[in-house]
């Protein structure tokens, strides 16, 4: 067992410690600030191995803070915290307006996460009700990934995680550039569903900024959201952003980002996504849809015109081997879909098409594991779900997922978790 390492100091007025976990920081006296919120004696506080914060002691404080395996304190250096600035930056925008629309961006590990904490705990602080959307799919804190997740916070709190979804939208992917079109629907019907007189907004976003098509997707996440300020943590982007949207009648902020982020490796991205599947599907239901019942999101594989397997042949012909193999076949403008019993293969060469004809051939059992949103009966996605397995004789399909109300819809994904929650990659091709 490693021995954890404890430290009782204390922290002059004014002065700031950086705590990176596993830890826990424990208010013996005074008051401190940390990711915007106040913490006085009493409070206690447990910072991830995944986190680093700086703390800031507003009055002198005296600190007990224990030290888990890989968590260290120390005492920064000249403008290595941004502390300070941040504050400013709150303390403009709380006296400027309310109702105040705020989208965040920079490249990854910029803090942008960090900061939208920051700036929501001093609204919280002046009771304004702030509402947060989390638009990184990829490393989604308050909902699951592949998903746009909204929170409203009612307390302080240091990290995402550690508040509770109020709605969730499907995306469907991990990153926006393999599914733009159905990332911006859901970010347009979160801003819809969100944006009202009375409340501040505060929307993090991924760290998706190089090339055209992700800085042409925040262009349009701005356009949609029409914020208040645009706060941009990386000073190109700053410049390209303001170039932009000169003349528009919202700021375009330059923030400053720390210098020391605890980066995460991309085995800690995978644990944390994996974590946040496992939380999500603790608690399950088995439920058996009906396919002729069902609305279908993304699906081309059961969306298309059946065909039977005489109706088959006249598109492509089969070897004679195999035909008893095909237990499902569709079409679709000029894709053929071609369902096999689990265990065959058959390659495209192996099939002769018509002229402008494309193949797409799956297995049986090819659908378990995808991840797909489940739709109300407003079309609204409700919440997520896992495709358990597919009965194409008798047209039903059987999903695991945390909804115990009617599901009128699946939304078709394309990420595949195996029987322990964990990624096991994108799907390439339609398999539904």
């Amino acid at each position: 067992m490693v021995e954890k390492l404890i430290i009782s100091l204390t922290v002059d007025e004014g002065k700031v410690i950086r705590v990176s976990g596993p830890a826990s920081i424990e208010v013996l006296s005074g008051e401190v600030l940390v990711a915007g919120a106040v913490f006085q004696p009493s409070s206690k506080l447990v910072i991830s191995r995944y986190r680093s914060y700086g703390v800031k002691a507003l009055k002198r404080s005296e600190l007990k803070v224990v030290l888990g395996d890989g968590g260290s304190l120390d005492e920064p250096q000249q403008g290595e915290e941004v502390i300070d600035s941040w504050i400013k930056l709150c303390e403009e925008l709380i006296n400027l307006r309310t109702d105040l629309r705020i989208i965040i961006i920079g490249p990854p590990e910029a803090g942008k996460t960090s900061l939208t904490a920051f700036i929501a705990n001093q609204l919280l602080q002046k009771d304004r009700e702030v509402y947060i959307v989390d638009a990184d799919i990829g490393q989604e804190d308050i909902a699951i990934p592949c998903t746009i997740g909204v929170a409203k916070p009612k307390d302080k709190f240091i990290w995402l995680r550690e508040l509770q979804p109020l709605m969730m939208r499907f995306v469907g992917c991990n990153s926006p550039q393999y599914c733009l079109a159905q990332f911006i629907t859901a970010f347009q019907e979160v801003i819809n569903d969100v944006c009202r007189p009375g409340i501040d907004l505060i929307v993090n976003t991924d760290g998706w900024v190089t090339g055209y098509n992700a800085l042409e997707l925040k262009q349009l996440m701005i356009r949609m959201l029409r914020p208040t300020h645009v706060l941009i943590l990386d000073e190109e982007l700053f410049n390209y952003f303001r170039n932009s949207f000169k003349g528009y009648g919202f700021e375009v902020l330059l923030i400053p980002r720390p210098k020391f982020i605890k980066e995460r490796s991309r085995e800690d991205r995978r644990y944390l996504r994996h974590h946040s599947y496992l939380k999500l599907f603790s608690n399950v239901r088995r439920v058996e849809l009906d396919i002729n019942k069902l609305v279908l999101i993304n699906s081309l594989v059961l969306t298309g015109k059946e065909l039977s397997i005489d109706e088959l042949s006249n598109y492509v012909k089969i070897p004679d081997n195999l035909r008893s193999g095909v237990i499902y076949a569709s079409v679709l403008a000029n894709t053929v879909n071609i369902v096999l019993r689990k265990g065959l293969r058959l390659s495209n060469e192996e099939v002769v098409g018509g002229e402008g004809l494309e193949l797409n051939i799956v297995n049986e059992g090819d659908e378990k594991g995808l991840l797909v949103g489940v739709l109300d009966r407003n079309l609204r996605t409700a919440s997520v779900g896992i495709v358990e397995r597919v009965d194409y004789l008798n047209k039903r399909i059987y999903v695991l997922t945390p909804w115990g109300d009617e599901i009128l819809g699946l939304i078709i994904g394309r990420i595949k978790l195996n029987e322990k929650y964990e990624e096991v990659g994108r799907v390439v091709k339609c398999i539904l």
